[in-house]
């Protein structure tokens, strides 16, 4: 058990994360989850054409038979509306197990291509997954694993059906184990998953809405979901503030600014001096303003400020 732990227990730990959670979050994903309502019955209209066959032959028998106000029409009237709640279940159920299957091709690809970390492998990456498990409360780690992606800078945080997994790319613990033998601003990335899932991002009760939503023609893929991903973000990275003390939390956004060479040599302080003296240039602003507002994780000068900020306040999202 490190010093830090010492003074902070699981229940300190997850009343900061209470505390610290994006205020625009939940009212955001309120508002998605009704526009997942709406994605959901513009999907199943869709399927209003599979049974327009029926509709003209209705017509038609409605044409040439006027005088029959019950009959035929209305059995065909009947079974239009039976085969349209059937095609929208069916529908509905086909999504669902396309969904799932998405899901566990995710998984399946980190069985077949990664390396899971463990006590043999990487065990200072394990000892702190076991930590962190530990001081969210919870009984079952998630499933860490490590994989060569040509290059890229990224992690990510996946749920299937009773597990969570973790996918460190193989050049974010380069850096810890080759580059800086900084192993604090790695912990500080695989913290900010861990806010993922312990906030329930990766869920299928939280993303199923957002898939829905995807419906919305523009508002629904471009506004509503970008602003909500935004959100998320920063609460992700309050809960990686709470599990590591907000060690290594600049480098950690240098590190995604200035790429896993540079980055200990950034001195984030003028960075944010520089964007803060220009802050008075509109034309600056205004293209800082729109390649935020359609971008699924805050730019890089706000979610830094919202690191730095000492009240731990909610970060900008516009």
């Amino acid at each position: 058990m490190d010093q830090r732990q010492m003074f902070f227990t699981p229940q300190d730990v997850q009343a900061v994360i209470r505390q610290t959670r994006h205020n625009k979050e939940i009212p955001i994903y309120v508002i998605t989850i009704i526009a997942g309502i709406v994605g959901v019955i513009c999907l199943l209209s869709q399927f209003e054409a599979e049974t327009s066959f029926l509709n003209d032959i209705k017509e038609i028998f409605d044409e040439t038979n006027p005088s029959d106000s019950f009959g035929i029409a209305a059995i065909l009237g009947i079974l239009i509306f039976i085969l349209g709640i059937i095609g929208g279940i069916g529908a509905f159920i086909l999504f669902f197990i396309s969904y799932l299957a998405s899901l566990y091709g995710l998984y399946a690809d980190q069985m077949s291509y990664s390396i899971r970390v463990s006590e043999n492998n990487y065990p200072e990456i394990y000892a702190k997954v076991l930590e962190y498990s530990y001081l969210l409360g919870w009984r079952k780690p998630p499933e860490v694993y490590v994989q060569q992606m040509n290059g890229e800078l990224n992690a990510f945080t996946c749920w299937v059906p009773g597990r969570v997994f973790i996918q460190l790319n193989a050049e974010m613990v380069d850096i810890a184990y080759l580059e800086h033998k900084d192993f604090d601003t790695l912990f500080f990335v695989m913290a900010h998953e861990f806010g993922h899932a312990y906030l329930h991002h990766v869920q299928i009760h939280y993303t199923i809405w957002n898939t829905f939503a995807n419906f919305i023609p523009f508002i629904g893929s471009y506004f509503l979901l970008p602003l909500l991903s935004r959100s998320r973000e920063y609460s992700a990275d309050r809960v990686a503030q709470a599990l590591t003390g907000g060690k290594n939390q600049i480098d950690c956004m240098m590190l995604l600014a200035a790429g896993r060479h540079a980055y200990k040599y950034t001195n984030v302080y003028d960075y944010m001096a520089w964007v803060d003296k220009r802050r008075y240039n509109i034309i600056e602003r205004f293209a800082r303003f729109i390649v935020n507002m359609f971008a699924d994780h805050p730019i890089m000068p706000y979610r830094t400020s919202a690191i730095l900020d000492p009240y731990r306040r909610s970060g900008k999202l516009l």
